[in-house]
């Protein structure tokens, strides 16, 4: 007898507020007397990815070796020493070593394809520099692998019973911050990132992604992809599925 599966999917939407920062339509930007600091979690699991604009007329030096991401009072190094791999295709370099996350520390995920068996070897570096008016970006954790899970929340809602629960931050489930140090001049600066989750929301896959059938530049699709409704930059998701006989 052979029986068959039906799957649904669906997404769990996370809020993140940050506490000292502020939110515009693509980032959430933190700011001081020398750069900004913006993020966008909008990704599966929510990469800590940031950048740093450098806003003065010098370089700044950002020491990784006391800089660090918080999650709920442990604190987990952005240096780690490693020897890093880089595979180069026709002048073409695909990181083969990618920056690990504190929930999957394989470090040979591959980013591209390589048809090239040259490769080099490097070790990481534990200052970067920005010079003037120039940004870095920089990416190393997740915030989350599988979904929260609460009683009163329920894991697979139907369209019309989509719920969520909240948080301030002495019930938040995550509470993290970057913390980073950086010097200018030889003056050394440090400054807090501060976050926590302050919403759930668990959605079928049917409210969450829509069909577009055109392109970006206005062209008619033959086959239309499937897109996010709503994005923030504050938010992340996480992407479960249901079985049923």
């Amino acid at each position: 007898m052979m029986t068959s599966c039906t799957v649904t999917n669906y997404y769990q939407v996370v809020t993140t507020k940050p506490e000292n920062g502020r939110i515009s339509k693509d980032k959430i930007i933190f700011e001081d007397s020398n750069c900004y600091v913006n993020y966008n979690f909008w990704n599966e699991g929510g990469r800590v990815k940031f950048s740093i604009f450098n806003k003065t007329q010098n370089d700044i030096v950002i020491n990784l070796k006391k800089t660090f991401f918080v999650l709920n009072g442990v604190a987990y190094e952005y240096y780690q020493n490693r020897i890093l791999s880089q595979s180069i295709n026709n002048g073409t370099a695909i990181t083969s070593n990618y920056l690990p996350s504190i929930w999957n520390k394989n470090t040979s995920q591959v980013t591209g394809i390589n048809t090239s068996n040259l490769s080099t070897t490097y070790v990481e570096k534990s200052e970067l520099s920005i010079p003037p008016n120039t940004l870095i970006n920089v990416a190393e954790y997740n915030l989350r692998k599988v979904e929260y899970q609460y009683c009163d929340l329920i894991h697979y809602p139907s369209k019309n019973k989509v719920q969520k629960i909240t948080f301030d931050k002495s019930t938040s489930p995550d509470v993290f911050y970057n913390l980073i140090t950086y010097s200018i001049k030889n003056e050394t600066f440090r400054i807090e990132n501060r976050f926590y989750v302050s919403e759930v929301t668990n959605i079928p896959e049917s409210l969450m992604l829509e069909n577009v059938y055109k392109s970006d530049c206005g062209e008619k699709l033959i086959f239309p992809k499937s897109v996010f409704r709503n994005t923030s930059p504050d938010n992340f998701y996480i992407k479960y599925s249901q079985q049923k006989k």
